[in-house]
């Protein structure tokens, strides 16, 4: 009796020790929880890749790395460079309208760090009669930095959640197995809890890399689409970048609710803006709209994603929910996180619920 007591001391200290560690480990995840998600909701989407590279590529390492770059560094180039192309579009847009204002506000600035005019500068400094160059260099210096230092924080923390997904995401590709093999023999190969969690795994498998093929082919469908639209419009093209366009399109799909709306609404409100305020014809935009409705929007979402969603046991609508309502729930990391509440609630109701409750009854 005394040894049972003493065995059980034991364990309830290494149980309370590995509480602490699983809860000093939640907390420092707790910020980049998800970070942590759309790595694994990217290991999911991009696991038969590996494995298909693995077959033939000998190490680990490099196939784990050449997924990494073909999937995901050319989804964040794409993201990037049309960020880019959108602040240089918004400014061309406010120079040529009547908006003018807006751009106004950041002009001198702009203005006079492309021109390197020390002499504006200067006289910038000098400007307020009665105060010394060194008041004006106090005041003047951490106004011109503040938002300097704002942006630059804004983007190191962007690149630092980037660097942690693709960290994340790779030793989860390479380690998979391994972490397979540890948890089944901590869990002395318990055939109910390991049936379960491989059923969990293969349909997050699938709806994951049934959610990748779907922004494949949005994009494909959506680029086709536009680039026949240049082709065929009389005057000219109607789409400036219609494979950039098509690129947004695809990872638009991922948003729930909105989906791909998103980009080709706000980009077919602008082209209904320049035909309103400039020579462009009107038809422009009402083709552009009902091409992307009609064709871009309906094709991928309603026969494509029944089609690949079809390889799954869980019912596409309660999918949708799990993605719309996580969302609603969670904020955008939801996207990821609903979906795999929504395969372990079913899994559970399946294999677990029923003979938990027959045994309740039964007693």
């Amino acid at each position: 009796m005394c040894a049972f007591h003493e065995w059980d001391g034991r364990r309830s200290v290494w149980a309370g020790l590995g509480l602490a560690i699983a809860v000093a480990i939640g907390f420092a995840l707790y910020s980049y929880l998800g970070t942590l998600l759309f790595a694994i909701f990217l290991y999911y989407a991009t696991r038969p890749l590996y494995r298909l590279l693995d077959r033939r590529v000998a190490h680990p390492n490099v196939t784990a790395s050449i997924t990494i770059l073909l999937v995901v560094l050319p989804m964040l180039a794409v993201v990037g460079y049309a960020a880019l192309a959108a602040l240089r579009e918004l400014d061309q847009f406010l120079a040529a309208s009547d908006l003018e204002a807006y751009r106004s506000a950041l002009e001198p600035y702009l203005s006079m760090a492309r021109e390197r005019d020390v002499g504006r500068l200067r006289e910038a400094l000098a400007s307020d009669t009665g105060r010394s160059v060194t008041s004006a260099l106090q005041q003047g210096i951490p106004a011109a930095f503040g938002p300097l230092s704002s942006i630059a924080g804004s983007v190191f923390g962007i690149l630092a959640r980037i660097f942690l997904m693709i960290t994340f995401l790779f030793y989860l590709l390479r380690d998979d197995s391994k972490l397979r093999r540890w948890f089944s023999r901590s869990v002395d190969h318990d055939e109910d809890l390991v049936s379960f969690l491989e059923a969990v795994d293969d349909d997050l498998e699938t709806i994951f890399v049934g959610n990748l093929a779907i922004v494949g082919v949005a994009a494909v469908i959506a680029a086709g689409t536009y680039l026949a639209l240049n082709l065929f419009a009389p005057g000219g093209q109607v789409v400036a970048t219609p494979v950039l366009l098509a690129f947004l399109i695809g990872i638009g799909t991922l948003i729930p609710a909105v989906g791909m709306k998103i980009v080709y609404v706000p980009y077919g409100l602008y082209l209904l803006v320049l035909s309103l305020a400039g020579p462009a014809p009107l038809w422009q935009p009402i083709a552009f709209f009902l091409l992307s409705f009609t064709v871009v929007d309906t094709v991928p979402d309603f026969f494509a994603r029944s089609l690949l969603s079809a390889r799954s046991g869980i019912h596409m609508g309660l999918v949708l929910l799990g993605y719309f309502l996580g969302t609603l729930a969670f904020g955008w990391y939801g996207l990821f996180l609903g979906p795999i509440v929504v395969v372990l609630a079913v899994h559970f109701a399946h294999r677990r619920f029923p003979p938990l409750a027959s045994t309740l009854l039964a007693e």
